[in-house]
């Protein structure tokens, strides 16, 4: 058994959905589950409707819901479905939620986050009921599976984390049955509910971690994440157009260019895979003839000759905190009281360099910056520096390879870098520039390390 999740790109267009419903005719065979995100841009456009409302701006509202509906309807008419009870009846219900959490919002003043949930789950409901019909249109027997009835999560709304023990029992009471009658069970991604039964969400991307949750507790032989672009690259082709895809990488290597701001993989997406040992493919729906991406435990003795650095990943958007207190020269604590504060308003921290009497950290969340350095004020002097960004070299022993850092560093002369981490992990180089030398420095590297390389 597989698991396959589809995101909004392949759902988005009639001419998408084709394509979507013959890449699941070809793995029939295998028995597949699949998980699917909102139809592109629904998402963004529900959080329109939720601040919309709580701002009481109901023509805005009012209008936004008559485009999403609009919008799915026209999909719907496109793929010849318009005789579906079931869809008439799905899109009824979702018009009939949207505006009853367009009130409720209103009433509230404010996006609540457990409405903003219900509200956000209504782009996977609709896309996944979508290609149920399509795909029974078509001769594949499918079955709507609700994720809510099968996934249980904590109650964190808008970044909630599923529950193993209690999702396994549920997940295989749901889909058995479909699996066992030779139907294709077809469930939203991003999507799950709390041991009270009310809407959660895994946060934006998500239904990547759906699928590899899904696939876990399932037992999957692999999952397979269907997107826009050919695979796992070696850069950003958005700042490296002769980007080249990868043919297959680690788990370390994926988890850490994920974190590090790689565009393909949700961070979370890989943790249920990793703990389970489950191969992850990273394929393109518009191209489903290309191999993709490969992401496996190990790459074992055929990745000889393989580039030492796999990928080159950014982080933009981030502050730096240079905290200074003559407290720290010979004391022992003073680490621990720093991170307590960041612990205190919940916000990460990415890169931490020391020194005998000050600590530089980078954090990417800007929400609750004034009041950490409010914070740390009392206990130490604090430099903060907007506008820099991250760039993260990954492979795997990159680290253990002599001359490496000068091969890197060697070739970034005049840029200005603040922060270098190196060693607390075996597979990647991380420092920090300015935003503004970013794309320069990703080229250079880029050229260095892939101008001879095929990936």
């Amino acid at each position: 058994m597989i698991v396959m999740k589809f995101g909004g790109t392949s759902v988005g267009e009639p001419e998408a959905i084709r394509r979507v419903a013959e890449i699941i005719r070809s793995r029939l065979s295998k028995t597949p589950c699949v998980v699917v995100s909102a139809v592109a841009k629904t998402t963004d456009e529900l959080v329109s409707l939720s601040d919309a409302a709580a701002k009481a701006s109901r023509d805005r509202a009012n209008d936004l819901i008559e485009w999403i509906l609009e919008r799915h309807i026209k999909l719907i008419a496109d793929l010849d479905l318009d005789g579906d009870t079931v869809l008439s009846q799905t899109l009824s219900q979702a018009a009939e939620d949207l505006t009853e959490l367009r009130q409720r919002f209103e009433e509230a003043g404010k996006v609540e986050p457990m409405l903003m949930d219900l509200c956000l789950s209504t782009g996977e409901f609709l896309s996944s009921h979508i290609l149920v019909s399509y795909l029974n249109s078509q001769g594949i027997e499918a079955v709507w599976a609700d994720a809510r009835e099968a996934i249980v999560t904590d109650s964190r709304f808008g970044s909630a984390r599923p529950l193993f023990p209690e999702s396994r029992r549920l997940a295989n009471r749901l889909f058995e049955p479909i699996l066992e009658e030779g139907k294709v069970p077809v469930m939203q991604g991003f999507v799950g509910a709390d041991v009270r039964g009310r809407t959660t969400t895994f946060g934006r991307g998500g239904s990547d971690y759906s699928a590899t949750f899904l696939g876990a507790l399932l037992g999957a032989s692999t999952v397979e994440i269907w997107t826009d672009v050919v695979g796992v690259l070696t850069a950003d082709p958005s700042l490296v157009p002769e980007a080249k895809r990868i043919r297959r990488m680690t788990f370390e290597e994926a988890s850490e260019l994920a974190y590090f701001g790689a565009r393909v993989l949700h961070p979370s997406t890989l943790r249920p895979a990793i703990e389970r040992g489950i191969p992850v493919f990273v394929l393109n729906s518009m191209k489903p003839g290309v191999e993709g991406t490969e992401i496996t435990p190990s790459l074992g003795e055929d990745a000889c000759g393989e580039a030492t650095v796999k990928s080159i990943a950014y982080k933009e958007g981030l502050t730096v905190l240079n905290i200074t207190s003559t407290r720290m020269l010979m004391a022992y604590g003073f680490l621990s009281s720093i991170f307590r504060i960041f612990n205190q308003f919940e916000t990460p921290v990415d890169l931490v360099a020391t020194s005998e009497v000050s600590v530089s950290v980078t954090v990417d969340i800007r929400e609750k910056i004034d009041q950490i350095v409010s914070a740390l004020s009392e206990i130490s002097e604090v430099e903060v520096q907007h506008g820099k960004a991250i760039v993260c070299c990954v492979g795997e022993d990159i680290c253990r390879k002599a001359g490496m850092p000068a091969q890197m560093f060697g070739e970034l002369e005049g840029i200005r870098i603040t922060l270098i981490s190196q060693g607390a992990s075996r597979i990647n180089i991380s420092f920090v520039i300015n935003e503004s030398d970013l794309s320069e420095v990703v080229n250079r590297l880029h050229r260095k390390f892939f101008s001879e390389h095929i990936g």
